[in-house]
C-alpha cells in the first residue's frame, strides 16, 4: 500500500506587525511603519507580496538592494491607474464587436437566426454560447430592454438585444465560432485597409478577454505573462515585439479602434501616466523604448 500524501502544514496568520518584519528580514526597507501597516490594512499581505516578486534575488528570497516599501506601492498604484486607463479601450473595442457580430448575424441569418447552430461551425460551442447568454439574460432580467421583450415577445429576443448583456469573453468565442465565410466577410467590412486576417482577430479578441479579466478582478497587470501566445500581422513580426505581455495587446489594439482621434487622446493619457511613474519599469510590461512611436504610427 503506498505512503499516505503528507498534508503541509497551513501556515499560521500574522499580525500586520509581523507582515512588516517579514520584509525587514528580507532585506526590504520600510519608511515609516504607521503608513506601511495603513497600506496593508487596505490591499492585504499577499496580494502587495505580488508586486515585491520582481524585486526578489534570483539566488535567496531576500530583495534586491535598494527594495523599499513605498517602492512596491507605487508599483502597485501605477498598476491600478493602467488597469482603469486599459479598460477604456476594452470597451470601444467590446462594444464594437458587439455590433459588428450582431449586424451580421441579423442580416444574413434573422433577428434569431443567432439561435440556430446551423449558422456556426462547430455545435458544442454554439450550445455552451446560449447557455452563458441564458445565464446573461436571467442575470438581467430587469434590464429595460431584456423585461421589454419577455413581455411582449414571449421571453424571445433579438440578437441585438441579447448580445447587449453578453460579455467580451463570449463575442469572442462567438466570431471564432462564426462560419469562416461570415468571419472574413467581418474582417473586410471593417478592417479593409489592414494587413488583417480573420486569425488575428481571433486570437486578439481572445488576448483582450485574458487581460479585460484580469482588470474586472483588480489582478496584476506589472510583469504578468499571459497564457497565450500574442499574435502580430505579417508586417509586424518583424519588430520583435513581445508576444507574452500587455504591450502586445495594447499595440494590435489600435487596429481595433477606427477613431484616431480616441486613439492618440488614449496614447497621450498613457504616455502621462507612465511619466508620472518613472519608477516603474515598463519593459516588464512588454513596452520596447519607442513604444509611443510604434502605437501613433498609422
Amino acid at each position: 500500500m503506498p505512503d499516505e500524501v503528507q498534508l503541509r502544514e497551513m501556515k499560521a496568520p500574522t499580525t500586520y506587525e509581523e507582515q512588516l518584519e517579514k520584509f525587514k528580514n528580507r532585506k526590504m526597507k520600510i519608511e515609516n511603519e504607521v503608513e506601511a501597516i495603513t497600506i496593508l490594512k487596505r490591499i492585504h499581505y499577499y496580494r502587495f507580496t505580488a508586486y515585491a516578486l520582481t524585486f526578489k534575488q534570483d539566488t535567496s528570497d531576500n530583495y534586491i538592494e535598494g527594495t523599499t516599501f513605498n517602492k512596491v506601492y507605487k508599483h502597485y498604484l501605477f498598476d491600478a491607474a493602467l488597469r482603469n486607463h486599459f479598460m477604456k479601450i476594452v470597451e470601444y473595442i467590446e462594444i464594437a464587436l458587439r455590433s459588428q457580430i450582431s449586424y451580421k448575424l441579423a442580416h444574413k441569418y434573422g433577428a434569431l437566426g443567432y439561435t440556430n447552430a446551423a449558422n456556426f461551425s462547430k455545435i458544442q460551442f454554439h450550445q455552451r454560447f446560449m447557455e452563458d447568454l441564458q445565464k446573461c439574460i436571467q442575470k438581467q432580467h430587469k434590464e429595460v430592454l431584456i423585461a421589454h421583450h419577455r413581455e411582449n415577445y414571449q421571453d424571445r429576443y433579438p440578437i441585438w438585444a441579447a448580445f447587449e448583456v453578453s460579455t467580451i469573453s463570449m463575442m469572442s468565442s462567438l466570431y471564432k465560432n462564426l462560419k469562416t465565410s461570415d468571419k472574413k466577410s467581418i474582417d473586410r467590412e471593417y478592417y479593409p485597409s489592414r494587413n488583417i486576417s480573420y486569425r488575428e482577430l481571433e486570437n486578439w479578441f481572445h488576448v483582450l478577454t485574458v487581460f479585460r479579466n484580469r482588470c474586472a478582478h483588480y489582478s496584476r497587470l506589472f510583469n504578468y505573462r499571459i497564457p497565450v501566445t500574442i499574435r502580430y500581422t505579417r508586417n509586424d513580426e518583424l519588430l520583435g515585439l513581445d508576444k507574452a505581455f500587455l504591450f502586445g495587446a495594447i499595440y494590435n489594439a489600435k487596429y481595433l479602434i477606427k477613431d484616431r482621434t480616441i486613439w492618440d487622446s488614449w496614447v497621450t493619457e498613457l504616455s502621462s501616466l507612465i511619466e508620472a511613474y518613472t519608477i516603474v519599469d515598463i519593459s516588464l510590461l512588454g513596452f520596447p523604448t519607442n513604444w509611443e512611436h510604434l502605437l501613433r504610427k498609422q
